[in-house]
């Protein structure tokens, strides 16, 4: 009997720790899955969102583990990966450091206490571990060199250090140029926005020629339409043509970014001044570019005031059985333009107060029917489901229109209303 119970306590013990040691190997997954994505491929450096508490849970399971197996340098990479989770650097910094020792610093150990430090902006101590990287001779260690170097660039740029930022960012764009398109486009943009950032230096300190050659530099990595858009403010004055040229490529590229009115005043400029210097041909040409910028603005913005809500309405429909109530929501619409309105969408937007909202489009003028300017559009409808017992509320009503399909919504009407009947 006794020989029983102790066979069935020691099945029981023995199930007891197979799960414990199951529960630690999974948690290990999910580390290594977090932190070394295994050893063929290398992590992104994304900080993972993880609770304080789990945190601290895997690093008790690690800790036990860094004792059973001293020599694995991988355990006290999770380990300060976890210690950096809870900003706790100095710990952190203490496993890298034994880790590097443990693995005789292998390149994986050194990449990732490298790129510790570069985050923690000790610079010196993160170029120092680069140095020690092995030659690039493969897609992986180019793109650990890549990341590394791109996360020091950082590092630079954040302290205003332009021309070491500008240095370390060309040695991971280098790197990056053997990797894949989606990382060697990323960093390019870093690269280049390290010059752009050089400009804006270069411009408050009233030194607009090293302020142009950043700005060039810039473009010569990547077309970014920021810096296209800052060399073009520059020309202003200096070299319209040239103004006109980077303003408009900026525009066609980000139309958000541009002062609308500066560029229609560039552009009236251009026409006066070659009308003004007999060259009828160039007039005559930024008069045709004017008048096809104002045409597109007007076919693809809209502004507040181009258009007006009248004799708004809420009306509640017959409910069908098993469907939700159904209500319109009419309006007179008019048009304030100077212009004829060719396409317009109405999107209303309703906000009972504390509640979820409701919403709904409908597309109501089309090339075949537009709205002339000073004109009206009587009882426009628009219907919208919305929960049974909306009445009886206060909320609010947004009313939004566009005239592409693709164009940002812009709101025309905005009100706090009573949905009581």
């Amino acid at each position: 009997m006794n020989k029983d119970v102790s066979e069935i306590e020691e099945y029981i013990k023995t199930i007891g720790w197979t799960l414990f040691v199951a529960v630690i190997v999974v948690f290990i997954m999910v580390i290594d899955l977090k932190i070394n994505a295994g050893n063929k491929k290398i992590p992104l450096e994304k900080k993972e969102r993880m609770e304080f508490s789990d945190a601290r849970m895997g690093l008790d399971q690690l800790y036990y583990l860094e004792k059973r197996d001293p020599r694995n340098y991988v355990i006290n990479l999770k380990i300060a990966f976890l210690h950096e989770i809870l900003k706790e650097n100095e710990k952190a910094k203490e496993n890298y450091e034994k880790a590097l020792v443990k693995s005789n610093n292998a390149p994986f150990a050194i990449y990732k206490a490298a790129i510790f430090y570069a985050k923690q902006m000790d610079t010196q101590r993160a170029i120092n571990l680069a140095l020690m990287l092995p030659a690039a001779k493969d897609k992986r260690t180019y793109e650990m060199k890549a990341r590394l170097y791109d996360e020091l660039a950082n590092s630079f740029l954040l302290e205003k250090d332009y021309p070491n930022a500008i240095k370390t960012y060309k040695m991971s764009y280098k790197y990056a140029r053997n990797t894949d398109d989606d990382l060697k486009e990323k960093i390019a943009k870093r690269y280049s926005n390290s010059y752009s950032e050089f400009a804006d230096y270069f411009i408050r300190n009233n030194d607009p020629i090293h302020a142009l050659q950043m700005l060039k530099n810039a473009l010569e990595i990547y077309p970014d339409p920021y810096s296209k858009y800052k060399l073009g403010l520059m020309y202003q004055n200096v070299d319209d043509t040239k103004a006109q040229k980077y303003i408009e490529e900026a525009y066609s590229e980000n139309p958000d970014i541009v002062n609308i009115e500066l560029y229609n005043k560039l552009l009236n400029k251009l026409v006066e001044d070659f009308n003004e210097a007999g060259e009828f041909s160039k007039a005559n040409f930024y008069r045709l570019k004017l008048e096809n910028f104002k045409k597109k603005l007007v076919n693809n913005n809209i502004y507040k005031d181009d258009i007006q809500i009248l004799n708004l309405n809420i009306e509640k429909r017959s409910k069908f059985i098993f469907l939700k109530n159904r209500y319109n929501i009419t309006f007179d619409l008019k048009n304030n333009s100077k212009y004829p309105l060719n396409n317009l969408f109405i999107k209303v937007i309703i906000k009972p107060r504390g509640e979820n909202t409701f919403e709904s489009e409908k597309k109501i003028i089309n090339r075949d029917n537009p709205l002339m300017p000073d004109k009206l559009i009587k009882r426009i409808l628009i219907p919208v489901q919305c929960r049974d017992d909306l009445f009886g509320q206060y909320g609010e009503i947004q009313i939004l229109a566009k005239k592409n399909i693709r164009s940002e919504w812009t709101i025309i009407d905005y009100l706090t209303v009573s949905f009581t009947k």
